[in-house]
Order: C-alpha cells, then sequence, then structure tokens
C-alpha cells in the first residue's frame, strides 16, 4: 500500500525519518505483522518516539474503522431487494450507527463542559462540592478474634471434579473469590443497550515500563486530533435536524490508564498498608462472603452503585486521563477507579497498562483483558526479555523459609484443634516441603568454596517423607485454601497488637508466606526453561528460581494479537529478538526498522579510543582491569578529556564494584606530584560527583547538584554505572550531556550459574534447531556461535541505552568517547545504532593517539560554538 501521501495528524510538521516510521508502523499493524522498531528520534517539543506510535497507530485504528463501518452496510444489502428498500436500508443503518457514537459522544461532551464549569468556578474563589467522605469505619472483620484466621474446610476431592478443573485450567490460578467477583462486575452498566460498545471492536494496548512513562503518553495522545471513525458528511447527511448539535460533535480519543491496587486504592483503611502484597489481600478479605455487608469495602462496583459506575465511565473517557487523574475519578464519585475501569476498557480505542498487567496471564484475565484480534504496542522494549524472565521468576532466602516455618508452627498448634482432615494434612506437608529446602540450603551454606549454583530441584525435595507428597494436590492447595493469607494475618495481627504496645510508629513487616508461597509454585510447577539456583551472602543464603528463556510465555500473546509492535530508542542489536523472542514467528510475519536521529550527522562525534594519553592500552577486560597503571592513565585521559568537552560530561563504568576500584586508585597521590590525586587534577577542572549502589542515595538531588555546578560555570563530570540509576530514563540533553564516556564493556561474570545456565540453554536450542542431517561438529560450532552471539548483544543493549542518554533533539550535540581497544573492532562496532556508526571515527584508534582525539574534540566544539554563533 501506497502511503506516500497519507495524513497522520502529527500536532507538529513532522521529519522525514518519523514519516517512515508511520508508514512501516501502519503497513506493520495493517498486515498484522510483528514489527520491531528502533528510532531515538526525540525534540523539545516532545516530537518524539511516543507521538510517533500514536499517530502511526491511531490513523491505522480509525482508518480500521470507517473501513468495517462501510464493509459492513455493503456487506448486508442483498439482490433481491428493490433498490428504494436497499437505500432505506442503509439510510436506517447509518442513522443507528451514527446515533450511537453521537450519543456518547453528547454524553461526554457534557461531563466535559461540566468540569470546566467546575474548574472555573473554583479560580474564581468559589466552594468546590464536598466529596463523598472516604474515612470509613469499617475495616476490622465481623469474625471476632482469632477465629476469622481459621482455614475453611477444604474437601481435595471436589478438585477433581470436570467443571472445576475446566474452571481452573482457564482462569490460571485465580482465586474462587476474585472469580465470583469478575462474574459479579460483568453486569454493572447500566448504558442504554443501544450504547453499548462491542467487545470485537479492535483496540490498541499500549503497554511501557514504569507508570511516569504512561503519563506521558497519556499527556501526548491527548494533543492528538484524529478524523472521526464515522466521516463528518455521513453524520450530518444521517441526522433530520443539521442544526442539532449533536451532528456536529466532534470524536474524541477514548483511552483509560489501568493500573494496580497500590495505584488505585481509594479504601483509605486498605491504602495505608505498607506493601501490594497486603493491599490485594486485605482488598480480598473485605469481599470474603463471611464479611457483613456494612464492613465490606463500600466503594466496591454493584448492582446497587452501578449509576455510578456509569458515571465514572464517562468521566474517566471525557478526556485523555493518566492513572493519578484516574484514581481521583474514582475518590470524587466514591467508587473503586481499580474494578469501575474495567467498565472503561471496551469503550476504550487505546488501553495503557504497565508491563506486569499485560505481560502475566493472570494478571490480565483479573483484569478482563483479552489481546485476541487486538493490537499491542510495547514501548522502551529493549529490556522486554529480561522483564518477562524477572516477572516469571521468584526468590526466597534462608531466613525467610525458617521465618514461615516459625510463623507455620505457631499457627498450627495455635490452631491444632480445629484444623481438621485435609487442612491438617497439607499444613503438614507444607511445613515438611519447607523444612526440606531448609536442610538443603543449611549444607549448602556450611561448606567452604562455591558462593553460588545451581540446584536441581530434586535436592530441594529430598527431605524425609517428601516424596510422598502429591505435588499437584498441595500446589492447589496453595492455591485455593488461602493459607499464605490466614497464617500472614494471624502472625500479623499478633505482632500489630504487641508492637503497639511498645512502638505505635512500628509498620507490619512484609508477609513472608506469600514469598515462600510464589516460590514453592515454582518448585512445584517449574517451566522447562526455568531453572533453579542458590547464592550465598555474608550472612544469608538466597534460593532462586530463574525463567531463562522468555518465548512460551510471550508467545500467547503473539498467537493471539493481530498484530506487536516492539519501539524503543536503541533497541540495537535487533536480532536478538527474531532469534530469541520470536524465533516461531515465520519470517514473512517478522519486520524489524531502524531509523536515524533527527540530528544532523555533524553535531555527533563517536570515538573510539584504544589507548590512553601516555599510549598505555585500555583493556578493561575482567582478568587485565584491575591494573593500577591502567586505571591511572584513565584517568589522566579523562583529566585532558574534561579541559576539552565543556558543562557536563557522564563517565559510564562497567560494575559498581569497578567505580569503587577507581575511586579508590584515583584518590592516591600520583608520584612526582606529591599531594595531587587524578581526582584532584579533575576536579580543579570539573567538580566531580559519582553514583552509589547505596538505595538510601537520592538520584535527584544528585542529579540537581550535577545540574546546579553546570549552571554555575564550572561544570562536571559525573561518574556512573552501566546498568545503574543513571543509565535508564535520565536524559542528559544539552549542557548536561556535552561528553558520554564508555569505560569498557559490561559483560556479564561467565563465572555466573545464571549466566553459565542461560549460554548452556541458547546454545542447546541452536543446537536442535540445526537442519537434518547437518554435520555434528557444524551444529556444535553453530551452537557455540549462538551462545556467544547472544552474551555479547546482551551487553551491547547496557551500552547502547548509555550512549543514549545524550543527544536529545534536533539541534542537541555531543561526543561519545568508547574507551577500550574492543571499540575498535568491526564486530562491536557494527552492534551499536546505526545512528552512531555513521558518526565513529573510520580510523582505527591503535592508529589515532589520545592526543589528537583530544585535539579533535576540541576542534568538534570550536565548530559548534561557531554554528551557534553564525545562527544567532
Amino acid at each position: 500500500m501506497d502511503l506516500t501521501e497519507k495524513h497522520f495528524h502529527h500536532p507538529y510538521t513532522p521529519y522525514e525519518i518519523q514519516l517512515q516510521f508511520m508508514r512501516a508502523l501502519y503497513t506493520c499493524i495493517e498486515d498484522g505483522k510483528v514489527g520491531i522498531f528502533e528510532s531515538p528520534t526525540v525534540d523539545m517539543s516532545s516530537q518524539g518516539k511516543s507521538l510517533s506510535l500514536i499517530c502511526g497507530s491511531v490513523t491505522w485504528l480509525r482508518d480500521h474503522k470507517r473501513g468495517t463501518f462501510f464493509k459492513d452496510l455493503d456487506s448486508s444489502a442483498t439482490e433481491d431487494e428493490p433498490q428504494w428498500m436497499l437505500e432505506h436500508s442503509r439510510r436506517e443503518r447509518i442513522r443507528t450507527a451514527v446515533e450511537k457514537v453521537q450519543e456518547l459522544e453528547y454524553r461526554l461532551k457534557a461531563v466535559r463542559e461540566r468540569e470546566e464549569r467546575q474548574r472555573r468556578r473554583y479560580e474564581e474563589g468559589g466552594r468546590p462540592k464536598k466529596k463523598r467522605r472516604l474515612d470509613i469505619d469499617g475495616g476490622k472483620d465481623t469474625q471476632q478474634g482469632e477465629t476469622q484466621f481459621e482455614l475453611n474446610d477444604y474437601d481435595s476431592g471436589a478438585e477433581e471434579g470436570g467443571a472445576s478443573k475446566a474452571a481452573r485450567k482457564d482462569n490460571d490460578g485465580l482465586s474462587a473469590d476474585t472469580l465470583a467477583l469478575l462474574d459479579k462486575l460483568k453486569g454493572t452498566s447500566s448504558m442504554h443497550p443501544d450504547f453499548q460498545q462491542d467487545d470485537d471492536e479492535i483496540r490498541i494496548f499500549y503497554c511501557s515500563r514504569t507508570h511516569s512513562q504512561l503519563s506521558q503518553f497519556a499527556h501526548e495522545l491527548g494533543g492528538v486530533q484524529m478524523d472521526p471513525s464515522i466521516p463528518t458528511d455521513i453524520q450530518t447527511e444521517s441526522t433530520s435536524n443539521p442544526t442539532d448539535v449533536r451532528a456536529t460533535l466532534e470524536e474524541g480519543m477514548k483511552h483509560i490508564s489501568l493500573g494496580s491496587r497500590k495505584n488505585l486504592c481509594i479504601n483509605p483503611k486498605v491504602q495505608a498498608l505498607s506493601t501490594s502484597t497486603a493491599i490485594n489481600e486485605r482488598c480480598l478479605d473485605l469481599q470474603k462472603p463471611g464479611v457483613a455487608s456494612d464492613h465490606k469495602c463500600p466503594f466496591l462496583p454493584s448492582k446497587d452503585n452501578e449509576v455510578l459506575v456509569d458515571e465514572f465511565r464517562d468521566h474517566a473517557l471525557a478526556k485523555v486521563r493518566d492513572i493519578e487523574d484516574i484514581g481521583k475519578i474514582g475518590t470524587k464519585i466514591g467508587i473503586c477507579p481499580y474494578y469501575a475501569s474495567r467498565s472503561v476498557i471496551k469503550y476504550s480505542e487505546i488501553v495503557t497498562l504497565p508491563y506486569p498487567l499485560l505481560l502475566q496471564r493472570s494478571a490480565r484475565e483479573a483484569l478482563g483483558i483479552s489481546v485476541k484480534n487486538h493490537v499491542i504496542v510495547i514501548d522502551e522494549a529493549h529490556n522486554l526479555m529480561d522483564a518477562i524472565s524477572n516477572i516469571y521468576s521468584v526468590s526466597v532466602s534462608l531466613t525467610q523459609l525458617n521465618t514461615a516455618i516459625f510463623q507455620l508452627t505457631t499457627y498450627a498448634r495455635k490452631y491444632q484443634t480445629r484444623l481438621k482432615g485435609k487442612n491438617r494434612v497439607y499444613v503438614a506437608q507444607v511445613l515438611r516441603l519447607v523444612q526440606s529446602i531448609v536442610g538443603y540450603l543449611q549444607s549448602i551454606s556450611g561448606r567452604q568454596g562455591l558462593m553460588e549454583g545451581s540446584v536441581l530441584p530434586s535436592d530441594l525435595m529430598a527431605g524425609r517423607g517428601v516424596d510422598q507428597i502429591n505435588m499437584h494436590k498441595l500446589s492447589r492447595y496453595l492455591h485455593e485454601s488461602k493459607l499464605a493469607r490466614k497464617v500472614d494475618g494471624f502472625i500479623q495481627n499478633a505482632k500489630e497488637a504487641e508492637e503497639s504496645k511498645q512502638d505505635p510508629a512500628n509498620k507490619p513487616s512484609v508477609p513472608v508466606l506469600f514469598q515462600v508461597q510464589s516460590f514453592l509454585l515454582s518448585l512445584m510447577n517449574p517451566s522447562a526453561e526455568g531453572r533453579f539456583f542458590f547464592d550465598k551472602t555474608a550472612s544469608d543464603v538466597d534460593l532462586k528460581y530463574m525463567l531463562l528463556d522468555p518465548t512460551n510465555h510471550f508467545r500467547e500473546i503473539v498467537d493471539d494479537a493481530r498484530a506487536i509492535i516492539l519501539a524503543g530508542g536503541t533497541m540495537s542489536p535487533m536480532e536478538d529478538y527474531a532469534h530469541h523472542l520470536f524465533s516461531y514467528v515465520p519470517v514473512e510475519r517478522l519486520s524489524m526498522h531502524s531509523y536515524g536521529h533527527v540530528i544532523p550527522k555533524e553535531n555527533l562525534l563517536a570515538w573510539p579510543l584504544a589507548k590512553g594519553i601516555d599510549g598505555i592500552e585500555f583493556d578493561f577486560t575482567y582478568e587485565k582491569r584491575s591494573s593500577e597503571a591502567m586505571i591511572l592513565e584513565l584517568g589522566t585521559t579523562v583529566t585532558h578529556m574534561c579541559s576539552v568537552i565543556p558543562d557536563g560530561i557522564v563517565v559510564f563504568f562497567p560494575s559498581y564494584e569497578y567505580l569503587t576500584r577507581v575511586l579508590t586508585v584515583w584518590s592516591k597521590p600520583r608520584q612526582g606530584k606529591p599531594g595531587l590525586s587524578v581526582l584532584d587534577a579533575i576536579g580543579g577542572i570539573k567538580t566531580v560527583f559519582y553514583e552509589t549502589q547505596d538505595k538510601a542515595t537520592n538520584t535527584d538531588e544528585l542529579l540537581q547538584n550535577y545540574t546546579n555546578a553546570i549552571d554555575k560555570g564550572k561544570g562536571a563530570l559525573l561518574l556512573s554505572v552501566m546498568g545503574g540509576k543513571l543509565s535508564e530514563g535520565i536524559n542528559f540533553s544539552d549542557r548536561l550531556g556535552r561528553g558520554v564516556i564508555m569505560v569498557g564493556l559490561p559483560f556479564p561474570s561467565l563465572r555466573s550459574a545464571v549466566w553459565q545456565a542461560k549460554i548452556a540453554h541458547i546454545e542447546r536450542k541452536a543446537y536442535e534447531s540445526c537442519p537434518k542431517g547437518t554435520a555434528d561438529e557444524a551444529r556444535k560450532a553453530q551452537s557455540k556461535a549462538a551462545g556467544r552471539e547472544f552474551y555479547e548483544n546482551s551487553c551491547m543493549r547496557t551500552v547502547n541505552q548509555c550512549i543514549g542518554r545524550a543527544i536529545r533533539h534536533r539541534n542537541d550535540y555531543a561526543v561519545i568517547v568508547m574507551m577500550d581497544r574492543r571499540y575498535s573492532t568491526s564486530r562491536i562496532q557494527k552492534k551499536l545504532p546505526g545512528w552512531i556508526q555513521e558518526s565513529t571515527e573510520s580510523r582505527p584508534s591503535r592508529q589515532s593517539p589520545a592526543v589528537h582525539s583530544v585535539s579533535a574534540i576540541a576542534n568538534f566544539f570550536s565548530m559548534q560554538r561557531l554554528k551557534a554563533s553564525e545562527e544567532n
């Protein structure tokens, strides 16, 4: 399809690169493909990747709606009917469809006008309308004392019923309470049947890592105006009264932002809890059948307050709102926004949600989301594979397991006379299994030498009597009995009662048994791509279940969706997604696109530097990087760079450990220069700041101090870590990042048991995928190459993220210096984004002394100053 003249409704004048991006995106969705898009285009007016994603995808959606509208009209006609009947029938169908759209738009317009009147009254000093009182007095279960923590009678035989098993399979472990609630909520909409939206209408699900990124997306979405899904001329023709205000209504963007209970809960007593787990469990507790109606959460949608649900829906759709706005609407109306937002999904064209809510099947089902035949757009997708693996991975420590044994034992003793039948048996089995794991970890803890390694499930379940446990039934029991919730509630209740006497300010601790239960479920139902590992620290032993391969967990989404779009500013190296996330996708359905930067080529200088000022080679491999002579050479070279690069420079190191080592060496007085260290020399030119691994460190404060030093005119040097707090999501634009220096390459340690397992898994898959008849030696060579490629690409994705922090808009300019002999090799350079490769110094840096590089960088900034003076 030729999209050369296509209008994408971009609110600004898009660059040619952005037009190419939007055309490719439109085609990708239209053809139902899996598209991988790399685009670093960013501008001060927000003319960036997000706007290109919005304009390309929503333009397609509205075009598709119009096409479907006319197709439905034509398909309903029959040749046997007279022409006048066909025309009359067609007019009636148009009128019905137009009224359906216009009625909703009229309702939303009325909401917007009412909100605007309220805003004006508030600005003019009027008193705001009284909000519903939220400091509810309920919150305690009607079951008095410790009886509320008793386990309900459990009959394991009931789980064998066919209907029950089918339901459980379809709902992927959702609790019975949650399923009952979802069933109850299905009918909570009083909107007139004529205005009900078709659940099969295609929607765009936009997913990103954080709510702040989603809020920025919502802000940009609100500034885009699209053509209506039914052409304006047809809307006007369909009304008998062309002067009717409804005939001239614009069709606004329909959007809902979804979040977790922690983000959206408006019940003060639940919201005050310290953890997401505690909030989730307390919310479910308030919905239990045994809780009296006057003590249940009063904000939960039901048939009694469906008018409030409709009011919430209209306010949510009236404008493009972010997650904070959705919470405020729920608070103002007095309806739970977490549950009420489900009623908005089927009216929405775009649904935004964070990674976990889309990528986890149980989370999608809890939200009532189906991605079948819809469009999925995943932004900031460079870490998608890691995100999927992390969602399905879980860890637990020896300390937590011992705590769980203590809590379970305490609970069992307290309720021993009330634990009946299967409950007594299963609680004993859980204890036996946890004790088996503890026994193995204690043996690990006592061993000398090895600090980490892999673990077989059979090692963890080798304890006495564990082989007699039916793991399938025990897994089902943990899902259905709410044992973790009962035990944690009992322990927390006792702890709060005790602590309230001593220190009322003490907050509840994280529920331990939920973490242990998550690990047990992974142990009893491990994925074929999952592995277990231990990691010893000075005071504890951690046990981890890790998903090594996200392919199968993402495949369900890919198979169901109409189109999948992965987008990021730096997606290179892109081949990894094809090989390790979409290996099952036919080649003709996979489409990869990489676009350049909006900056002129002369605004960027990328320089691989293999040697320092005094000629010492930069070899920051793990075996050689501790050399004090090389670290001092690095310091001398950085000092020279500071003298020619103005304003702010960000230096990225491969790890926190190495940054600490460098700071130690740079702090020592240098030979022949008594009392003067490398840090002293740099500090005479620029103020030095550095990132730490300490969680208590305030990153915002660090960045503000760095900015202030630059604003004062002296300039600043910020020492940071690849993959650390400042390597993603931070924009070092303009004076904040005139220089980016990469020190070494952040290759993961091959001594790590996790990485050994990952590479072994990749090599095994590559070996098995070789065509039949391939010689064994060739298969081994191909598998080894696949493992090496995966290892290098993981490193280079981190490098590319750091490099992308500097150039942030069309008029920006910066120097990128890559200090390591390996950056001069073609193997590494070809894994850099295309726009970096285009500006990389072409001569091998081995033949270009560091002195020459300093001179070239000085000349680069002289040219930039001259260019700026000519423009002014």
